[in-house]
């Protein structure tokens, strides 16, 4: 079984870290290269498909986990197996485009499967209530839970550094709660994704020389979906509040966004940039401000599921407060932009 950090493991940490980046690096001049798109917030062709960096380190971190410092757990190694999947379905689409509606296909499938593997989830709780649900309710609710997040971060992954930053620090909030709780698989799982990242991170921001691409993407939104249920599992019934929690900047952009193009008849299929972050963006006219905005997000909401943490009143509290305030800015600024759009085309029409 996974256990407390100890010298050799925190080694092994490094290693991952630093083979990350040293593929990253080769990955620069031998990747597949992204064209610029109706999404894309680049003009220029850049390498992406960087992703194949965390998938390779990580595996070999595992694998040293297991042969030197004695971790052993089946569940780890299904992580690593749903999650090398998702990154061969990014991978291929990366090299060819998959179809949307294939792509979402094969998450929806894998998703299912992740259900099954880490979950269900068939208990609510509310402080000395649970809710207790089907089988098959939570079959399908924890599936949606994993295909929600990882499409969350494939979208959201679309300026240098917001993803891999964020991300970073989630998993060291992710890593923090379950060493809390002792479960040192997830927390493990949690801080060998953070070490990956950390190498891959150089090169991807300020100015990114590589992207995730969709491997990089899909393999971080299955690995955190899958650690959060794991961490779910094994740990006490209120950390279903608190994994939300920590994914909370991500969902509430990408949720938010769909209900907003929904009310507005729009097909949430067809590429567009009305998310959140990629309207800051475009004000900002920089991708540095944006990604360091996420992640002051990111780390706020990770410091309050640490501080909540004790019970379930207080982390659905907590949850609670952090999906409200998002949907209040997300209102505010879609109004300040409509507004602003408004004065924009009543100048035009004064100036003809």
């Amino acid at each position: 079984m996974f256990q407390a950090p100890d010298a050799m493991a925190l080694l092994i940490l490094t290693f991952v870290a630093g083979v990350s980046a040293i593929l990253s690096h080769a990955l620069v001049n031998h990747s597949i290269v992204a064209k610029p798109n109706q999404r894309s917030a680049h003009t220029t062709p850049i390498p992406t498909a960087g992703g194949l960096a965390l998938v390779i380190s990580i595996t070999a971190g595992l694998l040293l986990l297991l042969l030197f410092a004695g971790m052993r757990d089946n569940l780890v190694l299904a992580l690593l197996g749903v999650s090398s999947i998702a990154a061969i379905l990014g991978l291929v689409d990366d090299a060819r485009e998959i179809p949307a509606k294939i792509k979402f296909g094969g998450i929806g499938v894998l998703s299912i499967f992740i259900a099954i593997i880490f979950g269900p989830v068939t208990s609510i709780p509310f402080d000395q209530l649970n809710l207790h649900l089907p089988w098959i309710i939570g079959v399908v609710g924890t599936a949606l839970w994993a295909f929600t997040l990882i499409n969350s971060i494939n979208f959201v992954d679309g300026a240098d550094g917001v993803i891999p930053l964020s991300t970073l620090l989630a998993c060291l909030g992710l890593a923090a709660l379950a060493a809390f709780f002792g479960v040192w698989s997830v927390c493990w799982s949690g801080l060998l994704l953070a070490a990956a990242l950390a190498g891959f991170l150089p090169f991807n921001m300020p100015r990114a020389k590589i992207f995730l691409g969709d491997t990089g993407s899909l393999f971080i939104g299955t690995w955190f979906a899958s650690s959060a249920l794991l961490l779910i599992a094994r740990g006490p019934d209120h950390v279903l509040w608190l994994m939300p929690l920590l994914a909370m900047p991500w969902l509430s952009d990408v949720l938010l966004t769909m209900a907003w193009r929904l009310r507005h008849k729009q097909d949430l299929l067809t590429p567009h940039k009305d998310h959140l972050y990629q309207w800051a963006m475009a004000k900002r006219a920089a991708h540095f401000p944006v990604a360091i905005g996420m992640s002051v997000q990111t780390l706020v909401v990770g410091l309050l599921a640490i501080v909540f943490r004790s019970s379930a009143t207080s982390a659905f509290l907590a949850f609670a407060a952090a999906a409200s305030f998002a949907i209040l800015v997300h209102i505010r600024v879609r109004g300040q932009a409509k507004a602003a759009t408004a004065t924009e085309t009543a100048k035009a029409k004064t100036g003809e």
